[in-house]
């Protein structure tokens, strides 16, 4: 999503409460919360266009304390982070997030790719054991396990973190650029980051039928993108016309509301055994700002 603090975008059939006060309370019940697992994570499928087929799962954190309202992820998060309690979130995560997917497993088949936010604070020697320790213990495959990043990580200390990317790379797993076009670093480094995958920001997602700019600007991200040798993925897509539009500019994966929303595991485990390598159609959730279902023949047309 568009930053680590804001990594489950929305919680739009949720609840949330405004910014409570960065207490002293307020980071004890977090703290409490990370050490009694009140936390929960939730996915987001993401999918391939001109097939239908799953591409990825993104695990995002939530809170729903037992004796209050929902807690909004940019506000915990944010909260984490300036407390220093970002490492045993991010550690929390990422180890909840191995152990559930490995559930999904099928038969014969390589685990789905999970996708899990690391913040900027984490980039640091420290979490290369953290890293090691949670693909140890859980037997997660590196090579399934995508790291998303933002530009940001380039801005304070790029060779620090040029140098602990390499250090990932080196365990096997995937690399994805978060917020991919609102970032301030140079574009010359995006040459010399070990990256599988470029996430477009979902701000330029929703502006991208409405300005010619910022149309010309995704376009030329995706044209990027692909000549650097990197998949694309567009996130936060929540129309069928910004689908279509994404996939005649050349988009391959996408990501948001109008195929899928966030969901607990329980029901990620149940798409995955149910769809696992269908590839009929893209079928957007059912809620009621969705078109409907997007068949294969018609995606080919607007492809082509």
């Amino acid at each position: 999503m568009t930053q680590f603090t804001e990594n489950v975008g929305i919680l739009s059939d949720v609840p949330v409460i405004e910014d409570p006060r960065k207490s002293v309370q307020f980071t004890a019940r977090l703290r409490s919360a990370i050490e009694c697992d009140e936390l929960c994570l939730y996915y987001q499928p993401q999918y391939r266009t001109l097939d239908g087929k799953p591409c990825g799962v993104e695990a995002l954190a939530r809170w729903f304390p037992s004796n209050g309202p929902p807690i909004a992820p940019n506000v915990f998060i944010k909260q984490a982070e300036q407390a220093g309690l970002i490492s045993d979130l991010g550690h929390w995560v990422l180890k909840e997030a191995c152990e559930t997917a490995m559930n999904w497993r099928q038969p014969g088949e390589e685990p789905p790719i999970l996708c899990v936010n690391v913040s900027p604070h984490q980039i640091c020697p420290g979490f290369f054991g953290i890293l090691a320790q949670v693909l140890e213990s859980t037997r997660y495959p590196a090579s399934r396990l995508e790291l998303e990043i933002t530009e940001g990580i380039l801005i304070e200390n790029p060779e620090l973190a040029l140098q602990q990317l390499a250090q990932w790379k080196q365990l096997g797993v995937r690399i994805a650029l978060d917020d991919f076009g609102t970032g301030y670093s140079s574009l010359s480094y995006l040459s010399r980051l070990p990256v599988d995958r470029l996430k477009i920001d979902r701000s330029l997602v929703q502006r991208v039928i409405t300005d010619s700019k910022t149309a010309a600007i995704v376009r030329a991200l995706i044209s990027l993108g692909a000549d650097l040798g990197f998949a694309v993925l567009a996130e936060g897509v929540e129309t069928e016309a910004q689908f279509e539009l994404l996939l005649r500019m050349g988009c391959n994966q996408m990501q948001g509301y109008l195929l899928t929303r966030p969901v607990p595991a329980c029901q990620v485990e149940s798409f995955l055994k149910r769809r696992w390598g269908e590839r009929s159609t893209v079928r957007p959730a059912g809620s009621p700002a969705s078109p409907g279902r997007l068949d294969r023949a018609r995606l080919h047309s607007i492809a082509v």
